[in-house]
């Protein structure tokens, strides 16, 4: 009777132990999971797909290094949707939703596959060309995504009409680095919107806002 005690109990501490050992697999598995989750979601934008401000950012350094060290350029292009709220009021945030997809959709599409697509925010994207021989290069993709950008949004049997305006940042070996070519980049933009929109303008060293 008393080895059979014994048996029971080693039986039952040897039950409660794998349980234990499984949950803890399973605690440890759904965390990798969540860190995960936290992962994708600080590098992918939810809405798009496309890559987050931070991704952006780690991706500009890495470029303007490696710029430094072949000798070649790379450019920063920044984009708003034109009255991107007068969407949103008029036709409701769904409407706004699909534009800010289909836009994603088509500067990817228009750009190599080396290229970063970012969402910063709201209608704010970036594109990112790195290894560009001819920096100037950068204006001839802007020109392309102005008139890819203009091309209506369909959507519940309608179609939106939507424009984009974009400024262009090109920089030489070791000439910017990433804060300053953010700033220039939407220094342009901001020319582009005071332009009149559905264009793109080129940051110039000394040029006035006005």
């Amino acid at each position: 009777m008393g080895l059979a005690y014994v048996l029971l109990l080693q039986f039952i501490w040897l039950v409660v132990t794998l349980a234990l050992l499984a949950w803890v697999i399973a605690l440890r598995r759904r965390i990798r999971e969540g860190e995960e989750r936290f992962r994708q979601m600080a590098q992918r934008d939810a809405l798009t797909g496309l890559a987050t401000r931070v991704v952006l950012r780690d991706r500009l350094t890495v470029a303007l290094e490696a710029a430094k060290r072949h000798h070649n350029g790379l450019a920063l292009l920044m984009l708003n949707i034109d009255r991107f709220k007068t969407i949103n009021d008029a036709r409701g945030f769904d409407a706004g939703d699909e534009v800010l997809r289909v836009t994603a959709e088509r500067i990817v599409q228009a750009v190599r596959k080396s290229d970063t697509v970012a969402r910063m925010g709201a209608d704010e994207f970036v594109v990112l060309l790195p290894d560009l021989v001819d920096p100037s290069a950068a204006e001839s993709v802007a020109e392309k995504l102005v008139a890819i950008l203009s091309a209506p949004v369909p959507f519940a049997g309608r179609d939106l009409v939507v424009s984009v305006s974009i400024g262009v940042c090109t920089a030489s070996p070791g000439e910017l680095d990433p804060e300053v070519m953010l700033r220039n980049v939407d220094a342009a933009l901001y020319l582009a919107k005071a332009k009149g929109r559905n264009c793109y303008e080129v940051f110039l060293v000394g040029r006035t806002m006005a």
